[in-house]
C-alpha cells in the first residue's frame, strides 16, 4: 500500500511538472518579420540590431545585448531596447530574456515593457546566415 501511495505521488508530481513546463500562450498576438542590420562581437557575447514594420509601432529598431553562458556557450541571456515611429510619435520599450542557439539559428524568449503601458512576451527566431528574424508577441 506504501508503494502505491509513493508511486501515485511520483506520477502525479511528474505529469504536473510537465503541465508546467509546456509553454502555450493564448489569446491576442501579432507578429513581424524583420531584418539584422548589424552584429557586433565581443569575447562575452555581443550586439545584434533588428530593423522592421511594426504595425501599431511602425518602424521599429531592436537591439539584443547578449551575454553567453560560460558553463554553456550556445545559450545564455540578454537585455536590450526597442524604438519605434508610427507617424512621428515615438514608443519605447526595454527587453529582457534568454536565448538559445541552435546552429544558425537563435531563438530569443523575453518580456518587453514599453512606453505606451502595454507588457508582452515575445519570442523571436532569428536565422543568422540569411539574415531574417521573426517575431511573435502575446501582449499581457
Amino acid at each position: 500500500m506504501k508503494f502505491i501511495k509513493y508511486g501515485l505521488a511520483i506520477m502525479l508530481s511528474a505529469l504536473f511538472s510537465l503541465s508546467v513546463l509546456a509553454h502555450d500562450p493564448k489569446g491576442e498576438s501579432f507578429s513581424l518579420s524583420g531584418k539584422i542590420t548589424s552584429v557586433e562581437l565581443t569575447d562575452g557575447g555581443g550586439t545584434i540590431t533588428v530593423s522592421s514594420e511594426a504595425g501599431r509601432y511602425g518602424k521599429v529598431f531592436l537591439t539584443y545585448n547578449v551575454t553567453l553562458n560560460p558553463a554553456l556557450p550556445d545559450q545564455g541571456y540578454f537585455s536590450g531596447r526597442g524604438v519605434g515611429f508610427n507617424d512621428g510619435v515615438r514608443q519605447a520599450g526595454s527587453r529582457q530574456g534568454v536565448f538559445r542557439r541552435e546552429g544558425a539559428i537563435m531563438k530569443f524568449w523575453s518580456l518587453d515593457d514599453v512606453t505606451d503601458g502595454n507588457m508582452n512576451y515575445c519570442e523571436t527566431v532569428m536565422n543568422l546566415e540569411t539574415e531574417t528574424v521573426e517575431m511573435t508577441f502575446y501582449p499581457f
